[in-house]
């Protein structure tokens, strides 16, 4: 068989990008004319955003747009040839994701437009290139506030960064082809059917696409292979597919005794390869997907289980960002980012609040943490709160957008739930039916999997939209007094009037690494909104809820609020100005102390940390010295005199009153006693404030 087939070209080095901002004047500029003079142009290489600096700097940034950072118009520019090996083929152009609006053109011509700032699609440029030559690209990007794009308006308390913020590539293949206009999907889906621990029915389907002039036949091999490339399956079939036409081609195959998709204890790995020939031998096209074997179901009362098990779902939520890059992030810093989340002990991750890129999917399927994605519908689907009435064109973009979650990622075993909403705080007929059509839309799509959302209002009709599970938003501790195990005792109220399963879908508070105070009061010391955001608070906090989230076995997923801090741009919190500070690490990815607390709880891995490192300058004596371990003992060491071990309480260990003096260093050591009698210690220097002790 002669060796042809699909071409991917990298596409993203050497653009041009221009600001193209009303207030410069620069809105109206024909960028897209092959004779644009792009020297005003900056070079950029992809992927690129706009608000990498002024989305994360605060209220005093650039405010076209409304929301303290630019909001608008951005264009870019590629001059490229075609190689010759691509002559008499179908050639697409594939943006892993732009937001909100992208224009296509080539040499000039419009191409095509996509709505949605979270998704990857694909355009047919075939007839737009020339074979020789050079040829320009323009895409003109906007990520202006609309009224009819989830998330709308400005809802949602993240910055919605503009640009070309992940890859693009070029697609080339022959007139028949796997169907590269399937709302950006691969065309394969992979479905294991009949599991059991003796079998399991691998069906696959496969969007075949003639886009020639003549009825053709093609021959379809399929194949399965394991984790290590051993051939396990194949079924070879054949389709007739007439002209400018498309077909759905449908097989299984029986794997005996399949090796489960097991989260993080094995997240086992299948590869499914299709391949079609032509009637004359020629490879014509492939594609190759991972894919996992696995059951799930969720218990009301029990929580979730996995292949029949038990398996406690406790993560964290994410948004799709870094300190570096802004939403411009590179494959490494998501790998950065989840081994971190693993190395916490995450067997779960909420991505917030929209499709993220295809890597983290992957990543999450290798490293066996199961997901929660959903689409971008936040608090509200009307700009228009005195009659909720509801945009043209809202509803046809949700369900689009559901759609491209759905087919782009139906194939990653970790996907567990697709979720429709967070915290929807309107309501009418017309917003309660459209909700009811996304659930019906996600159940067409994919029945193996369930549905959500993450609910913040619990009450009315919030109470009756359509789901599968729920998920609840909620502040006990925060927004809201914690005391006296409120959060558990509100948790019990709900879970009998809810019948269907509850996960805690976002909790916490903020942490300013720079900020500490002992024996805080939440209604004293705690400015939620602004800037008196402890650290030492952040992590007693999470203390408090998670030993009420322990007691209560129907909770069947946790997910902290967040990760990392992220860019929020109107907030002012703590010690950061644009950011959201709840997470467990800095925006910087230095943990904070509740980091460490999670680890303590969901790492088996020995460890000790000794907190309030950051809280250098104490008082005499110091209130509470603390320090996280999953030992069963923890010694603590003042200047090398033994005070005694810690008073323990889960993974806590607490000393009261530990005198320090004298204004010098002191050097504190905690030091965690193991079974095996390994020893681990972890240290911190601090300093008296006062000459002796009180």
């Amino acid at each position: 068989m002669s060796k042809t087939g699909r071409t991917v070209i990298d596409f993203n080095k050497n653009w041009k990008f221009l600001k193209m901002t009303k207030a410069g004047g620069l809105c109206d500029l024909p960028i897209e004319s092959k004779n644009f003079d792009d020297s005003i142009c900056e070079n950029v290489n992809l992927p690129h955003t706009w608000n990498a600096v002024d989305g994360a700097d605060g209220r005093g940034g650039v405010d076209e747009g409304g929301e303290h950072y630019y909001r608008g118009l951005g264009g870019y520019r590629k001059r490229f040839a075609m190689p010759e090996s691509a002559c008499g083929k179908r050639i697409f152009v594939e943006f892993g994701a732009a937001n909100t609006v992208a224009e296509v053109y080539m040499n000039g011509n419009f191409v095509g437009r996509h709505e949605g700032g979270y998704s990857a699609f694909r355009l047919d440029i075939t007839g737009f290139v020339h074979a020789s030559g050079e040829n320009l690209i323009c895409v003109k990007v906007n990520n202006a506030p609309t009224d009819y794009i989830p998330p709308i308006t400005d809802q949602g308390d993240f910055t919605k960064m503009g640009g070309l913020y992940r890859n693009v590539r070029l697609i080339v293949v022959p007139d028949l082809h796997i169907d590269l206009m399937d709302y950006g999907s691969s065309g394969v889906y992979v479905t294991p059917e009949n599991i059991s621990n003796n079998a399991a029915d691998i069906r696959v389907l496969v969007k075949l696409r003639n886009d020639s002039m003549k009825t053709k036949f093609v021959k379809i091999v399929t194949e399965i292979f394991d984790s290590e490339n051993n051939y396990i399956g194949r079924n070879i079939g054949a389709e007739k597919i007439n002209s400018k036409n498309s077909v759905d081609y449908n097989t299984s195959i029986l794997i005996s005794n399949p090796h489960l998709w097991h989260g993080i204890h094995n997240p086992y790995l299948y590869t499914a390869k299709i391949t079609l020939i032509s009637d004359d031998g020629e490879i014509l096209d492939g594609v190759t997907e991972k894919f996992g074997v696995r059951t799930y179901y969720i218990d009301s009362e029990k929580g979730f289980f996995l292949n029949g098990e038990h398996y406690d779902l406790h993560g964290v939520n994410y948004h799709q960002e870094s300190f570096e890059s802004g939403w411009a992030m590179t494959d490494e810093q998501r790998e950065r980012d989840y081994k971190m989340m693993r190395d916490l002990g995450c067997t779960a991750v909420r991505m917030a609040h929209y499709q993220h890129a295809n890597h983290e999917y992957d990543l999450c399927d290798r490293l066996g943490i199961c997901v929660w994605t959903e689409i971008g519908i936040v608090n509200k689907m009307s700009a228009n709160d005195d009659n909720l009435s509801i945009a043209e064109g809202f509803a046809d973009n949700a369900k689009q957008q559901l759609r491209e979650l759905i087919r782009q990622n139906y194939n990653h075993p970790s996907v567990i739930i697709w979720g429709l909403s967070n915290e929807l705080f309107q309501m009418s007929d017309e917003i309660f039916d459209i909700y009811s059509d996304l659930h019906m839309l996600a159940k067409s799509e994919d029945k193996s999997r369930l549905t959500s959302f993450a609910d913040a209002q619990f009450w009315g009709r919030f109470m009756n939209l359509p789901g599968d599970v729920v998920g609840y938003n909620r502040y006990f501790g925060w927004y809201i007094d914690g005391s006296d195990d409120a959060f558990g005792r509100w948790l019990d109220e709900y879970h009998k009037k809810e019948n269907r399963p509850i996960a805690v879908t976002e909790y916490g508070g903020g942490g300013a690494i720079s900020q500490h105070k002992d024996n805080i009061i939440w209604a004293e010391d705690i400015d939620s909104w602004r800037l008196r955001h402890p650290e030492n608070y952040q992590s007693a906090l999470h203390e408090d809820i998670w030993r009420q989230f322990s007691q209560r076995p129907y909770l069947w997923g946790k997910f902290v609020w967040c990760m990392f801090d992220f860019a929020s741009d109107g907030r002012e919190d703590g010690d950061t100005k644009g950011q959201n500070d709840k997470g467990l690490c800095t925006r910087e990815r230095l943990p904070k102390d509740a980091n460490y607390f999670y680890k303590s709880v969901w790492n088996p891995e020995p460890m000790v940390w000794l907190t309030d490192k950051r809280f250098s300058s104490r008082s005499s004596p110091v209130p509470v010295v603390k320090a996280y371990s999953n030992a069963e003992k923890v010694g603590l060491y003042v200047d090398e005199k033994f005070m005694g071990y810690g008073k323990k309480s889960g993974t806590v260990f607490i000393w009261e009153n530990v005198n320090i003096s004298g204004r010098f260093m002191h050097k504190i050591r905690a030091v965690a006693e193991f079974s095996d009698e390994k020893y681990i210690e972890d240290e911190a220097v601090w300093v008296a404030q006062n000459d002796e002790p009180a």
